[in-house]
């Protein structure tokens, strides 16, 4: 029987703060890939070209589920895809307008927002490499896959959200947050990316909100104690060390997964 495993990117294979991928952690990523029984993927909430900041592993990635799921690659080919309609789009920046929200507009290689203020400034702290163009109209002229939403506090965010029942929030720091479609997350991305694989377990490795329904699937779903998510770890099968303390080999081989 084959392993199947994927990883969220930020704060589960990246540092953030210290903008790197600990060293325990490209070990890990190195000798499973030389399994012939196990198969690596990312899911992130990432697009392709900001998977820069793990440049040098990508190679050892079979899938990527991109987007929170609506972009899929299999080696370098996509594979699926699902942006979001312009109408729906239009409806974000007319209800947000005038009330204290930046949106912003993720594509595959290229991001914007609609403004910026110092509350995309602190969001962007947040994931490292992404620099987002202000253009209202980005929409327009590109596919999007997935909003941004910014405000002063999380609370506001929820408030938000209730008046715009088309998307599902996944909150990422105290005042940013992704809005995509309800169905669509990265549990929904890994089934597409792996409906033809047969006789497998899957395990997948996450921190953030947006892990939490793949977690919540696997056979086996770890979460990092880094998470600020208590529903993430109770869904997980397992806790992995913070990101940190960098002992995620470690962690690996003391539950018996290499």
């Amino acid at each position: 029987m084959k392993t199947i495993i994927f990883f969220d990117v930020d704060n589960t294979l990246y540092n953030n703060t210290l903008g790197m991928v600990p060293i325990q952690t490209v070990k890990l990523l190195k000798e499973l890939s030389e399994k012939e029984d196990v198969i690596l993927g990312l899911a992130t909430g990432r697009g392709l070209k900001k998977l820069e900041i793990i440049q040098d592993l990508l190679y050892l990635f079979t899938y990527k589920v991109l987007i929170n799921g609506s972009v899929i690659y299999k080696n370098d080919e996509m594979v699926f895809e699902q942006p979001i309609l312009n109408e729906d789009i239009n409806e974000v920046l007319e209800i947000t307008k005038g009330n204290d929200f930046n949106v912003g507009m993720v594509g595959i290689h290229d991001e914007a927002v609609n403004y910026w203020d110092e509350r995309v400034s602190y969001g962007m702290k947040a994931l490292r490499g992404i620099f987002p163009k202000v253009d209202e109209e980005f929409h327009l002229k590109n596919k999007v896959y997935q909003l941004w939403l910014f405000a002063d506090h999380e609370d506001k965010l929820y408030d938000i959200a209730k008046k715009m029942p088309k998307f599902q929030i996944y909150p990422w720091h105290k005042g940013g947050a992704d809005f995509i479609y309800p169905f669509m997350n990265k549990a929904y991305g890994i089934k597409k990316a792996i409906e033809h694989e047969k006789d497998f377990r899957l395990i997948c490795v996450g921190d953030g909100a947006n892990d939490i329904q793949m977690i919540e699937m696997a056979d086996i779903g770890i979460a990092m104690d880094n998470t600020r998510f208590i529903e993430l770890k109770e869904k997980a099968d397992h806790i992995a060390p913070h990101i940190k303390e960098d002992q995620l080999y470690d962690f690996f081989k003391l539950i018996g997964l290499i």
